[in-house]
């Protein structure tokens, strides 16, 4: 009952969602007449005199905490023995209930991005969270993705050793190794979390599954890093990076996840609301409310993480979901793909002879040109097929010398007026295009930099390419 929570200052309306640790309430702060989501903290909590003087202390100095995916917190306090934190209401779901709903890759590593970012802040200010879930990610109206709930952060530096001794404080589902034994943690702890909830947005499963909380604990000690099925395996050293069991190995700060992310994605440019999963669309529209994890299955056997991943710039995560996003970006704007690949297009290429100096940007090699230019066509429209069929472009511009677009300017260096080549490479501007309007409207001018200079490789004088880098320019200034 909603009336028997008496908080001066505060007008209860209604339950958003009750969890172990707390209920939240959907409240009014009466003297600046604002919605905010009221914490209140669960009795057996309450009733820990050590908890309670931590709570305090380490809320007062987290309400100081302020970035764009942190939900700010505006006061804590305490009132006849309840416990409270007022946070600003957030009304567009949590990431729990997306889960429902399955999200692609595209949508997971945008999340993914931005906690990251705000978990790298937290850091930085000597906060670790501690308990990164599902339940705790909240989105905007924007689709920014927000973490919630430092009520049971640590500072790092100041934590009186007597808060909760010997138990560990976090969920078992998305618990990195040294908090299931109770060790002590850092920044590094919350990284791990940060990959076990990408793991579950990509595959709609979490990491580990046991009878009981203790032994889900236990498998996050002992288990290899959970496989992500073959369509994905391109992101398994982001997962094996992030969960590593020893944290020596796990990426040092959510800056470095993010510029792995970019690392990834420059060779997987992922088209906005583009790919499927498990035959799920992903349903456009949040919903609202805050409530626990839903659970799921146990993934395959890990396998070993390659050491070293290039750090790039920002990462590239554009966040466009929706039916009629899908439906456009599929319309092809030239002929389709099976106007432009020859019939006899083969299953299988066989590959490209062996040039005899490095392949260059201009495709110029020697292994091109012992290649006549029917199979010239047949190899890039087969790649031109693939990238569109997943969504991701694969091998629209990489590896260098075989790849769509420098197979077909191989043909206009033959023949200037191949229509074949010619619309090929105006599908894959326009590919990068819509990612670039994406990226732009969504703020990103890092990622939309990096697409409008792939998409200008394919066609250098398109006018939507350059109106958009017009753009950029413009708001780069301002």
């Amino acid at each position: 009952m909603t009336d028997a929570v008496q908080i001066p200052g505060y007008s209860v309306l209604r339950t958003l969602g009750t969890g172990g640790m707390a209920t939240v309430y959907l409240a009014v702060q009466e003297s600046l007449e604002r919605e905010v989501a009221l914490k209140v903290m669960a009795p057996v909590l309450a009733a820990n005199a050590d908890f309670c003087e931590q709570f305090l202390k380490e809320g007062r100095i987290t309400a100081k905490l302020s970035h764009p995916h942190l939900v700010t917190v505006h006061d804590i306090g305490s009132y006849r023995g309840t416990y409270y934190m007022a946070s600003e209401y957030l009304s567009a779901g949590s990431l729990r209930e997306r889960l429902q709903s399955g999200l692609g890759a595209y949508d997971a590593l945008n999340i993914a991005h931005d906690l990251a970012s705000g978990l790298t802040y937290a850091h930085e200010m000597g906060f670790v969270h501690r308990d990164v879930k599902p339940g705790n990610i909240l989105f905007r109206a924007s689709g920014a993705a927000v973490l919630a709930d430092f009520g049971i952060a640590k500072a790092i530096k100041s934590i009186s050793s007597s808060t909760m001794a010997g138990n560990a404080i976090g969920t078992p589902d998305y618990m990195s190794p040294e908090q299931a034994q109770a060790s002590p943690v850092d920044g590094r702890t919350d990284i791990y979390s940060l990959g076990a909830v990408l793991f579950e947005m990509l595959t709609g499963r979490k990491p580990y599954v046991a009878s009981d909380p203790y032994a889900v604990a236990l498998r996050h000690v002992t288990d290899p890093v959970p496989e992500l099925p073959g369509p994905l395996e391109w992101l398994q050293p982001l997962i094996d990076r992030t969960m590593a069991k020893d944290r020596e190995q796990r990426f040092a700060t959510g800056d470095a996840f993010m510029a792995a992310c970019d690392a990834l994605l420059r060779e997987h440019p992922i088209a906005p609301g583009s790919e499927r999963r498990s035959g799920r669309r992903r349903r456009p529209g949040p919903s609202a409310g805050d409530a626990r994890e839903a659970s799921g299955s146990a993934p395959p056997r890990s396998r070993q993480l390659p050491r070293g991943v290039l750090p790039l710039s920002l990462a590239l995560l554009l966040a466009v979901t929706g039916t009629l996003v899908w439906r456009w970006l599929h319309r092809p704007p030239v002929p389709s793909s099976s106007a432009i690949t020859p019939t006899t297009t083969p299953a299988t290429l066989p590959p490209i002879p062996t040039p005899s100096e490095p392949a260059g940007d201009s495709a110029d090699t020697a292994g091109l040109n012992r290649l006549d230019t029917p199979a010239l066509l047949a190899r890039a429209g087969k790649y031109l097929d693939d990238g569109f069929k997943s969504g991701l472009g694969e091998k629209f511009g990489y590896p260098a010398g075989d790849n769509a677009i420098d197979l077909f300017r191989e043909v206009l260096k033959r023949e200037p007026g191949n229509s074949t080549a010619t619309q090929g490479l105006a599908r894959i501007a326009a590919f990068y295009e819509r990612g670039a309007r994406s990226a732009l409207d969504r703020g990103l001018n890092t990622g939309a930099d990096e697409l409008i200079e792939k998409g200008l490789r394919a066609a250098p004088t398109s006018e939507g390419l350059l109106k958009l880098k017009a753009e950029l320019a413009q708001r780069e200034k301002g």
